[in-house]
């Protein structure tokens, strides 16, 4: 089989700067969900004409309720809700010929649209000393089942972050990051076609990506922005703390590591105050 894993964000979208067209219920949202169903089809058609025989999509965004399955392309899949083990990727198993990363951006500290790396808490994170985007997170649960990243869309430094650990992966520059709010972007048209080619290209070379595996123990270092979310953390056995505001998650199987390092943001999130964050 040759089915295609998607995964689909909406940040690294063409034309995004600002959360007012990312954050539902914002003025320009329902507009860019109309970008991302678009974005979402041209690499469903691309797989499908690469030879795909099957596509799963995984909404990946805020909520993961903004992908409008009545304009999907109707030979795909879809995945939407919040509540999913494996988050921005769930779905993935040994089944898949490659994974794609659609809308993504850059990480916290990074210099990409609307950088972040899950949640507006974490300051940094390191995988084994490599700056880590979601991108290269969810990179090493994908390589977990054995599925290579064949594509990669965003700013041109959401798609250098994953290229840093999957360098074989098609990396489609939709936009080019001026600041954290503002760039230069392609036409929605040209990204279509784009990523079109792209993943019509990474389907036909599935067989020669190589896998991203991290070499073991794998290290997950998360700084958050405060120490009190740090803190909190501890109150469960799934990391040690580096400093006041640092934690580490150390294992040798890569979904362990992921299941810890989401446990540690949720329960970080709960250290969290409204007004001082």
């Amino acid at each position: 089989m040759r089915r295609v894993f998607i995964s689909v964000d909406m940040e690294g979208l063409t034309g995004v700067v600002s959360p007012n067209q990312v954050l539902p219920g914002r003025a320009d949202y329902e507009r860019f969900r109309g970008v991302m169903l678009r974005e979402t089809n041209a690499v469903i058609r691309g797989a499908f004409d690469g030879g795909a025989d099957g596509v799963l999509v995984n909404d990946s965004h805020d909520g993961m309720l903004n992908l409008k399955i009545e304009g999907l392309d109707e030979r795909a899949e879809l995945i939407s809700g919040y509540h999913k083990p494996l988050s921005m990727v769930q779905g993935i198993d040994g089944g898949f010929a490659c994974a794609f990363f659609v809308g993504y951006h850059s990480m916290a500290s990074g210099e990409g649209v609307l950088s972040h790396t899950m949640t507006g808490i974490v300051s940094r994170a390191y995988l084994n000393g490599v700056p880590a985007s979601e991108g290269v997170i969810n990179a090493m649960v994908a390589g977990r089942f054995g599925v290579p990243v064949g594509l990669v869309a965003g700013d041109q430094y959401a798609v250098s972050e994953v290229h840093a650990v999957c360098p074989d992966a098609r990396g489609v520059v939709v936009k080019r990051a001026i600041d954290r709010y503002s760039a230069l972007s392609e036409s929605l048209t040209r990204v279509e076609e784009e990523l079109h080619r792209a993943a019509e290209e990474a389907v036909k070379s599935a067989e020669s990506l190589r896998v991203y595996s991290p070499s073991k123990p794998i290290t997950l270092t998360v700084e958050f922005a405060q120490s009190s979310l740090a803190a909190r953390v501890l109150y469960a056995p799934i990391a040690r703390r580096v400093d006041g505001r640092t934690i580490e998650i150390v294992g040798d199987d890569p979904l362990d590591v992921y299941m810890r390092f989401r446990a540690s943001l949720s329960l970080a999130s709960t250290a969290r105050d409204p007004d001082y964050g």
